[in-house]
């Protein structure tokens, strides 16, 4: 069991809405999120931005990517996220729509060999970044 030591951590697991399980061997973390009034284009840029990005710190911590997947959802757009280590992969469904809206973020990482607690983290700060936009 991972012990947290900061407050402000616990808070982000809630906010976030963080749960890991244990899947075939790898650690799966999801988390998900309501952003509002975003344009879920640039968050599907900066999920993809974030993925090549997780990617290569699994591969420094020794790790193995199973498949990190998001989903992206708003009222005129939906977006499917997907990658095995290598490229990532998005589909786009959408129609005419206001370019701020809310949108739904949902992510789930399955990475072998990693740290419970770092892979946590990285998901924590995908979140982070949006907030940051």
């Amino acid at each position: 069991m991972v012990k947290f030591f900061s407050s402000a951590q616990l808070s982000k697991r809630r906010k976030y809405q963080i749960k890991t399980t244990i899947h075939e061997g790898a650690f799966a973390v999801s988390g998900e999120n309501t952003l509002q009034q975003k344009d879920v284009n640039t968050i599907k840029n900066i999920i993809e931005i974030e993925i090549k990005a997780l990617n290569s710190w699994v591969l420094d911590n020794g790790g193995i990517i199973g498949h990190v997947k998001g989903f992206l959802s708003a009222n005129n757009h939906s977006v499917m996220i997907s990658s095995t280590g290598d490229e990532v992969y998005c589909h786009t469904n959408e129609s005419a729509g206001s370019v701020n809206e809310d949108v739904q973020v949902s992510l789930v990482l399955i990475v072998f060999n990693v740290s419970q607690l770092g892979l946590e983290e990285q998901l924590i700060a995908i979140f982070d970044r949006f907030e940051d936009y």
